[in-house]
């Protein structure tokens, strides 16, 4: 006989009632049984775990000592399966999240305190990673889900659109046109500019490419840049002017004005939340999907 988890709870019900019939009945078995399991676990362990013959049982010195260690494990027992089935239904785990600078300032902090309001007992990972970078770690399963740019179309990576900003020109404070509530492509042309690098930010360099045709020339690329928080430091400190979304307002970077586009120039860039839909169905993962397709019923611009 090998003991199991039920023959620990045969002997702690009879341990804690002292009388065969009571732990019978809180077991939902008959007298019988429990006694032939009782005395199977005594010649299991080779010692006699309750003295009989006497009203009522009584333990015996292995019997107290065995009583003590059975609770703990079926304590332990319990909780490793209330913790398997919290996992199951997504309440348990852990979340590797990856996002972009630009997502910081509002749209990730609210939508995680939204899902940790729910599910407090998943662990959540977060990991600051580039946009194609996210997309290369969703294929290899570093990572579960992504706030990222839109990418090139990537076999098995699915996107949800979170929001949609309008793209703003950055200058510094002290720049003639800071002031300007509207600047077109025309104007902003002959300044010198601070780029996305075309590999890391290919998304925002993109953008300004489509901004920039509407102008006679091309700008001076006077400084590539990979990060948003980079670009706006080489404004804030007055080496040119740049292309760069709505929620860098939430940035603290005192010394930069932003400047709307011209309305018939107007562009705008997306955030999405990406992952790759090959990968075995996590509950942790559907349940983040979801509350962010709830929170997003409708893409807004931020504000």
């Amino acid at each position: 006989m090998n003991l199991e988890l039920r023959h620990l709870r045969y002997f702690v019900a009879l341990a804690e009632e002292l009388n065969f019939a009571r732990a019978a009945a809180r077991l939902n078995m008959t007298q019988p049984p429990l006694s032939q399991q009782i005395l199977q676990m005594e010649a299991e362990i080779g010692a006699a775990l309750f003295v009989r013959g006497r009203r009522p049982l009584r333990l015996t010195a292995a019997g107290l000592d065995l009583l003590e260690d059975a609770r703990r494990l079926l304590t332990h027992a319990d909780s490793v399966m209330d913790n398997a089935r919290r996992a199951a239904r997504g309440e348990r785990g852990t979340l590797v999240v990856a996002f972009i600078i630009g997502a910081l300032p509002r749209l990730l902090p609210n939508l995680l305190n939204r899902y940790r309001a729910q599910y407090p007992g998943v662990r959540i990972d977060l990991r600051e990673m580039v946009s194609p970078l996210q997309c290369e770690a969703l294929a290899s399963g570093e990572i579960d889900v992504g706030v990222m740019r839109p990418m090139e179309k990537q076999p098995a990576i699915r996107t949800l659109e979170l929001v949609r900003e309008e793209m703003l020109l950055a200058l510094p404070h002290s720049h003639a046109l800071a002031t300007r509530t509207f600047l077109n492509a025309e104007e902003v042309c002959h300044e010198p500019f601070i780029a996305f690098s075309n590999t890391s930010a290919r998304y925002f360099d993109d953008i300004a490419q489509r901004f920039f045709r509407q102008a006679s020339k091309l700008p001076e690329v006077v400084q590539v840049a990979n990060q948003l928080y980079t670009v706006l430091a080489l404004v804030a400190g007055g080496i040119g002017v740049a292309l760069v979304p709505e929620s860098a307002r939430h940035m603290a970077f005192p010394n930069v004005a932003f400047v709307r586009l011209a309305a018939d120039e107007a562009l705008h860039a997306s955030l999405v939340l990406g992952w790759n839909e090959l990968s075995p169905p996590e509950p942790v993962l559907e349940h983040f999907i979801a509350i962010a397709s709830a929170s997003m019923p409708s893409v807004q611009p931020l504000t």
